[in-house]
């Protein structure tokens, strides 16, 4: 008798501690930050008891960030136009759901904030980010570009702007150094 009393308190306690789980972990991913006391009740301090899975940004992105080139003479006297080094893709339905082409523009805008924010913070650790974003920015230029003959150099220029929205002039935040079109 003592095992189908002890299976009844087991097979009661096992959903009631899952439904509590369950709506601790709802709680938490409630937009107002009030609801985050929940995940206190997760003791491991990793979130992996009551994980924070909220899908939407709190302050999501208002504007496309592109970078566009343009080549120069080996004395810098001549330019090319600016060229944009790719396009946003327009979105399709079929997008919502398999999109792997969204990972060139996800690194693009992460790139690019990186270069952008924390303009003043020098830390060390800082500093190897941003020669890696320049480093990385150039060579993903450079192995996208059209070379012209007479034009050994490139320089790479940051704009953002609103997209579809053209009652905004573009921000032109950062003109990179010239480097040579082959390495």
């Amino acid at each position: 008798m003592k095992g189908t009393a002890a299976g009844a308190v087991l097979g009661r306690a096992v959903p009631a501690i899952f439904a509590g789980w369950f709506v601790a972990t709802v709680l938490s991913q409630h937009p107002d930050r009030s609801y985050d006391k929940t995940r206190n009740l997760d003791r491991t301090g990793t979130g992996i008891m009551i994980p924070n899975w909220r899908f939407f940004a709190p302050n999501p992105a208002v504007e496309d960030q592109h970078f566009l080139y343009r080549l120069a003479t080996e004395d810098r006297s001549a330019h090319t136009e600016w060229r944009e080094v790719y396009s946003i893709v327009p979105r399709r339905l079929m997008h919502a759901f398999w999109f792997p082409g969204r990972r060139i523009e996800k690194a693009v805008f992460d790139v690019a904030s990186t270069l952008v924010n924390n303009p003043g913070a020098m830390t060390p650790l800082h500093k190897e980010a941003k020669q890696s974003a320049y480093r990385l920015i150039h060579d993903f230029v450079r192995s996208r570009l059209t070379p012209e003959p007479g034009y050994p150099l490139f320089q790479v220029l940051l704009v953002r702007y609103s997209g579809y929205d053209h009652s905004e002039d573009p921000k032109y935040d950062m003109v990179f150094d010239y480097e040579k079109v082959q390495p």
